[in-house]
């Protein structure tokens, strides 16, 4: 029963060390800062090592702690701590070192400015859909179903991939995204970002 037990473990152990580097995953990208000593930290990953540098200070490998999203970078003594949004996408990144504490919003890829929950009108045939990124792509999910959101030739516009439907994601004044409209098997939906 030893035996089963560690050939069990053994096979097991290199899917924990990939579901644990995914989830490291989360966090690498520029953090950009306003008032601090530098204006970016770069959080990256090398193998399954996960890195911090703050431009002019260095670089140096951050470690997890007990807190969820929580990590400490020892040769500064800094804490990090990893903030996400309602769709559990990591967007910003707080440090607190020598009394002082940071604040830096993640900076995105232009896909990110999709990323969020759209509401429906009470008569769709859906009532929202959730916009996040999986291994690069954007991807679109309802309770009816779900499909990767290919871009199109047009700013805005994407293909529903399997569904023969188009999103089109509609901006305010400002330039943000504020809507969307799904159109798939002859229904057209307006959404609002939530």
């Amino acid at each position: 029963m030893k035996k089963l037990f560690v050939f069990v473990f053994i096979l097991t152990l290199p899917l924990f060390i990939t579901a644990q580097t995914a989830n490291l995953t989360d966090y690498v990208g520029s953090y950009k800062f306003e008032g601090a000593p530098f204006e970016k930290i770069i959080v990256s990953m090398e193998g399954a090592t996960l890195l911090a540098e703050a431009e002019g200070v260095g670089k140096g490998e951050i470690f997890s702690s007990k807190n969820k999203d929580e990590f400490t970078e020892p040769n500064n003594n800094a804490v990090l701590m990893f903030n996400r949004d309602s769709n559990g996408q990591v967007i910003s990144l707080i440090v607190k070192v020598q009394g002082t504490e940071l604040k830096g919003a993640k900076e995105g890829d232009a896909k990110s400015e999709y990323l969020g929950k759209y509401k429906f009108a009470a008569d769709s045939a859906v009532p929202s859909m959730t916009v996040s990124l999986k291994e690069g792509e954007l991807f679109g999910e309802t309770d009816q179903g779900s499909a990767v959101l290919k871009p199109t030739a047009k700013k805005d516009v994407f293909s529903v991939v399997g569904y023969d439907g188009s999103a089109e994601f509609i901006r305010d004044t400002a330039g943000k995204i504020s809507k969307v409209i799904l159109k798939v098997q002859d229904m057209v939906m307006n959404g609002e970002k939530q």
